[in-house]
């Protein structure tokens, strides 16, 4: 029977029901379209022998094998991850390529800016068994994924292949224009695959224009690493 032969306050209740529903509805499309999550990195993977690095420095962040996230953590008294979105939506050709048991499993991609002294630094996109997400990931939130993975000693880690950008894939986000210290405006990025037991994941960084990889002399850039584990 419907609402209003019992009592107008349900027909009350339910109307601001929908019109909170509709609002909310309202503004997470509007959120999507200043997002505009997910961002991807359109780019074409090559091992590092393939690319002519222009810096000793610059092939140390890309081939460094340690937590990149402690790395940067050591750069700054003021660390933050800023999460974009995490969705269960189709990796992009290039990724499904890179994961060998892609279609046995369900997926997330995760896509974060790692920020030091307010800068965005670096871009991150994962793609994520989704099994981990609702289990052993559940609660990682706005942790960042680097710590997780680099605090167990069960993952293993694939080389890196890289990339040479000439365009910055979050352009179009609201956030702080960067100093833009990278004067060539071509940025870099890596790639690799982690497993654990019979999980594979995909992480994908790239180094964005203020990202302490690019500028000269700066802390940690004496110890040169050119081996991929």
């Amino acid at each position: 029977m419907p609402l209003e032969k019992y009592n107008t306050d349900a027909d009350i209740n339910f109307a601001v029901l929908d019109l909170l529903y509709r609002i909310k509805l309202n503004f997470l499309n509007h959120l999507s379209q200043i997002n505009q999550f997910p961002f991807g990195i359109h780019a074409v993977w090559k091992n590092a022998a393939q690319y002519d690095i222009p810096s000793k420095q610059l092939a140390d962040w890309l081939l460094h094998t340690g937590s990149l996230t402690e790395r940067l953590q050591a750069l700054t008294n003021k660390f933050e991850v800023k999460v974009l979105g995490q969705a269960t939506i189709d990796a992009d050709p290039s990724e499904q390529a890179a994961l060998p048991d892609y279609h046995k499993h369900q997926w997330q991609i995760r896509e974060v800016i790692l920020f030091g002294d307010g800068k965005p630094w670096v871009f991150a996109r994962s793609v994520l068994p989704e099994h981990l997400c609702k289990t052993t990931w559940v609660t990682l939130g706005n942790q960042p994924l680097g710590q997780r993975i680099f605090n167990d000693n069960k993952f293993v880690r694939s080389e890196f292949v890289i990339t040479q950008l000439d365009s910055n894939p979050i352009a179009g986000i609201n956030i702080s224009p960067p100093s833009s210290t990278n004067a060539s405006n071509q940025l870099w990025g890596r790639r690799s695959a982690f497993k654990i037991e019979d999980w594979n994941l995909l992480v994908a960084e790239v180094f964005l224009p203020d990202c302490p990889s690019y500028i000269s002399g700066s802390p940690q850039d004496n110890t040169i690493n050119m081996s991929a584990k």
